[in-house]
């Protein structure tokens, strides 16, 4: 937390705390008591986070006078200092009956949401370091962390990541507000029903969640305004439009007939691809060809002549076979004429 020089706290009468407090954009601190100030044991670990701790102790507890505090510097480390002990001055009962009357009167602000209804908010850090995070405000209604409006971030104070003239959040720490709450647990109240959350419609319509999905088809994509793809309605337009156009079959070429290449020795056409003789078709001079044979798949095997032996292996068994089977029949006697041959 650094000081801005256009609050100078030089030329002021009042006391140094008063000062601080009164500065525009810290309506959120409460006066620390000096008496919790004075006592060492409250400031334990407190010297290692600034630079001239005693004299900026001495600075907060108005030992010294505002004109011996023209050290812009020193006044920028008292700063800081009077913020770490605020944090610690809040979640003791003191600090908590003093934040009481600020909460009651609204002095943190009401929550921006519309469906808390003007629901009173609690300062919260973010975290306990000093220049991380800005000081935020916590909604117990709605359970959610919001920024406060400028006028009551805007002060001496800043975060380094947040520019100056913002209340840094270590000032407040991540335990008060809950704290708060669980010590006035009256002042928790009910949460928000499941049916309040803005429905966003379209002509009175409700608008589904599908609609804001990728690749759905509907509006294209900002993002790549120049690709013809998302103004066709996304990926899922694209994969239809190539299914139809994939669905499409060519039309068949039409088949052209090769005249005769070779003639036979008996003056006969014969036909280029099948090497058979054709027959000429009257009037025109040229050879029909004749019908090709049904072309056989060709076996498995790719020796030809063993496929040849097998397949004659198999028709000399099967005409065996054929011809024990009728052997058999012709000398097979059946037992009823065994029977009457005996009986003659």
């Amino acid at each position: 937390m650094a000081y801005n020089e256009d609050s100078s706290a030089s030329g002021h009468d009042e006391p140094w705390i008063q000062w601080f407090c009164g500065l525009k954009g810290h309506e959120m601190f409460c006066e620390v008591e000096r008496a919790y100030i004075e006592d060492g044991f409250n400031l334990y670990g407190l010297r290692a986070c600034v630079s001239n701790f005693s004299d900026c102790l001495d600075l907060i507890l108005d030992r010294i006078g505002p004109d011996d505090s023209d050290d812009s510097h020193l006044t920028k480390s008292a700063c800081t200092l009077y913020g770490l002990i605020h944090a610690r001055y809040i979640v003791t009962a003191h600090g908590l009956d003093s934040m009481y009357n600020k909460y009651a009167a609204k002095e943190f602000g009401t929550c921006p949401l519309i469906q808390c209804s003007g629901q009173p908010v609690l300062p919260v850090g973010l975290k306990d370091d000093i220049g991380l995070e800005r000081v935020k405000i916590f909604c117990p209604k709605c359970q959610s962390v919001y920024h406060p409006p400028p006028i009551r971030s805007r002060g001496v104070h800043h975060s380094s990541n947040g520019g100056g003239g913002a209340v840094d959040g270590a000032a407040f720490g991540t335990t008060f507000p809950h704290l708060f709450l669980m010590t006035f647990n009256n002042l928790m109240p009910d949460p928000l029903p499941p049916d309040s959350s803005y429905t966003p419609k379209v002509f009175g319509f409700r608008v589904h969640k599908s609609a804001w999905q990728q690749g759905r088809g509907g509006y294209p994509s900002r993002s790549n305004n120049n690709n013809n793809s998302s103004r066709r309605g996304g990926a899922y337009t694209q994969r239809r439009l190539a299914s139809m156009t994939t669905s499409r079959v060519a039309p068949a070429a039409p088949v052209q007939q090769q005249p005769a290449a070779n003639a036979g020795k008996d003056g006969g056409a014969q036909d280029g691809r099948t090497g058979k003789p054709s027959v000429a078709v009257a009037g025109t001079g040229e050879a029909s060809p004749q019908p090709v044979e049904a072309v056989k798949p060709e076996s498995k095997e790719t020796i030809p002549g063993v496929v040849v032996e097998e397949a004659s292996a198999n028709g000399n068994d099967s005409a065996s076979k054929r011809k024990n089977k009728s052997d058999g029949s012709k000398n097979s006697v059946s037992p009823k004429r065994q029977k009457r041959s005996d009986a003659v």
